[in-house]
């Protein structure tokens, strides 16, 4: 008969941090793998999309916008398209509702010089702006004249019906099966 003695040493510091490291690896892991549902399930297409699937964008920007931050805890994950940049807009999008304020452009008298808008036609009877340097009188009393124009128009207040276009939950649905699977033999 063999007899061992075996002797263990339990370091909880060395194990919390382990935990917290990889707490932090597998939640950054789970946040980027549904912010890269949530962008690829959005196209890129002229015309919107039906009620209740996820929003068409003309130019790609909701996708380039989706971002996820793991939070000063290092327990938590926010995943969504950055305020900044996108504004209440797909907020709208994703829940449904109402949008009655639209910011006014900032008044502006131009001078011949500056940079200002003009309007483009485009095929068939679409209007465009683009910026140019104004180099006459009368292209910067146009500018000037857009820009109280489009004031007028974002003045009326109508409020405008956005109906349900959700993108982001559908995208942690899809994941919900996959999240054990980051937490799985992460701490080593």
């Amino acid at each position: 008969m063999i007899r061992l003695t075996v002797r263990t040493q339990f370091d909880k510091r060395k194990l919390k941090k382990k935990v917290e490291t990889a707490t932090f690896t597998s939640i950054s892991e789970a946040g980027g793998a549904i912010r890269k549902t949530a962008s690829r399930s959005i196209r890129k297409r002229k015309n919107p999309s039906k009620p209740g699937s996820p929003p068409n964008t003309q130019t790609g920007m909701l996708r380039r916008v989706i971002r996820y931050e793991v939070t000063n805890n290092k327990t938590e994950v926010i995943i969504g398209p950055v305020n900044e940049i996108a504004g209440r807009l797909w907020n709208l999008h994703e829940f449904g509702g109402l949008a009655t304020k639209r910011r006014k452009l900032k008044p502006h008298r131009f001078r011949v010089g500056e940079h200002g808008p003009i309007r483009i036609k485009q095929q068939g009877n679409k209007t465009k702006f683009a910026r140019i340097e104004l180099r006459t009188a009368a292209q910067a009393n146009r500018a000037t004249r857009l820009i109280a124009e489009e004031n007028e128009r974002r003045s009326d207040n109508k409020p405008r019906h956005y109906p349900k276009r959700p993108f982001m939950k559908p995208a942690l649905d899809a994941n919900r099966s996959r999240l054990p699977m980051f937490w799985a033999n992460s701490v080593k």
